[in-house]
């Protein structure tokens, strides 16, 4: 019985000193730690916390004594990966790569699913100056993780490889269209669109399916940068994918997208574009429409004289040919005598084209409008819109509504040249 009761006050008494240790070592002060070590000597998260106090304090900066330590602690528990990720960290700042290289394999041998320590091993990998290895790293983090792909893209560009390259390194392959576009979006954003062709191509290659808001940053910078091929054929593979539909009723020939305004406007791309100004109302209205089952509501509801332009599209037009625009509008108590228009522009030159249609005042029935003009040698574009320009004459202040339907924007072809004039005779 008292070979027990002596077994017995010994094991608490080593449980308590345990306890002991446990508290002690939780403050990561080197004094303590060392304390708590007394107490506790082979407590492998004793060693590898005081390891990390050493080669992080600025009180008690040892990191060679950090590297013994953290060393200490794998002997004790070699299954524990951030043991392994301090000491490559320790390895590192003192220069040993090859430790360092070793300690950063077996970390991920341990925890191979784990994005944190992918991100370690890349950037350790980038201020060694081993790009390639960095990258291979980073592109099995993002497939982990997506999350990381913005701060990815931006190391991962910082090597000096150009935007394609990294794409071959980190995503080719992968058949992941997300990842693909959140690069694609990463560029435009960057400044570097024009080297996101090649990558959107392969992305539509891969016939898997994305949503299309993830694609509308790279398309609007198409437009918005005068890259009007591309656009057109970024737009096209679109309807292609199905995620843009055409309207039934958008008549061969018709440029015009949505043309009847029978399907919400996406307020991106090719279809129309729906612009929040102050003091007026834009919607479709589902009664009394044109054509088809309803039609475009533009209110002015407080009266003022400004320019307002709040309906929007771009449509692809060949240079050097002549065009026929043509529109179904009617009114109710337009007050201003200069009212509601559709105006083409073109984007890239607003001197080469502005030309518009008749306003429509007061109250008047469905009516049509129209417009003929030709696009210069250049324009691949037009801008085309409800315009309504300030008034320069009585009545100014605009309040009613206008509506707007049936839109089509045909070719007319070949635009005629003028005659080559005869030299006169001397």
């Amino acid at each position: 019985m008292l070979a027990i009761g002596i077994t017995g006050l010994l094991l608490a008494f080593k449980a308590a000193e345990i306890a002991i240790a446990a508290t002690i070592g939780g403050s990561f002060n080197p004094p303590d730690l060392l304390k708590a070590l007394v107490l506790d000597p082979s407590n492998p998260e004793l060693h590898y916390q005081l390891g990390m106090a050493y080669c992080n304090s600025l009180e008690d900066y040892h990191p060679a004594e950090g590297l013994k330590q953290l060393q200490l602690a794998i002997s004790l528990n070699h299954r524990q990966p951030i043991y392994w990720s301090g000491l490559a960290s320790a390895c590192q700042s003192l220069g040993d790569r090859t430790c360092a290289d070793r300690a950063i394999e077996r970390v991920l041998e341990l925890s191979p699913m784990a994005p944190h320590y992918y991100w370690e091993a890349a950037n350790h990998y980038l201020l060694e100056g081993r790009p390639d290895a960095a990258l291979s790293k980073f592109r099995r983090l993002i497939a982990l993780d997506p999350g990381y792909a913005a701060q990815v893209f931006r190391l991962s560009l910082s090597t000096g490889d150009n935007p394609q390259e990294i794409y071959q390194k980190i995503l080719a392959g992968q058949e992941s269209p997300g990842l693909n576009l959140a690069y694609i979006n990463f560029l435009t954003a960057h400044d570097e669109g024009s080297e996101a062709y090649p990558i959107w191509k392969e992305t539509l290659a891969l016939h898997q399916p994305f949503s299309l808001p993830s694609v509308a940053p790279y398309i609007e910078w198409l437009i918005h940068n005068g890259q009007d091929h591309q656009a057109l054929d970024a737009w096209q593979g679109l309807e292609q994918q199905g995620l843009v539909t055409r309207p039934a009723g958008d008549a061969a020939g018709n440029l015009v997208f949505n043309s009847s305004f029978e399907q919400d406007p996406l307020n991106m791309g090719l279809d129309w574009r729906i612009r929040n100004e102050s003091y007026i109302w834009v919607d479709l209205d589902g009664s009394g429409a044109y054509a088809g089952r309803q039609s475009l509501r533009v209110d002015f509801a407080v009266s003022r004289n400004d320019e307002y332009e709040p309906v929007v599209q771009f449509v692809p037009v060949t240079p050097d040919h002549a065009y026929l625009l043509e529109a179904y509008v009617r009114s109710h108590s337009i007050t201003s005598s200069s009212g509601p228009r559709l105006r083409v522009t073109d984007p890239a030159c607003a001197s080469c084209l502005n030309a518009s249609t008749e306003g429509t005042v007061g109250t008047t029935p469905w009516h049509q409008v129209s417009l003929s003009f030709t696009a210069g040698p250049e324009t691949n574009w037009v801008r085309l819109s409800v315009w309504r320009p300030r008034s320069r004459s009585f009545p100014s202040d605009i309040t009613g509504t206008f509506w707007l339907d049936d839109v089509t924007l045909q070719s007319a072809g070949p635009a005629a040249k003028a005659p080559a004039v005869s030299p006169r005779p001397s």
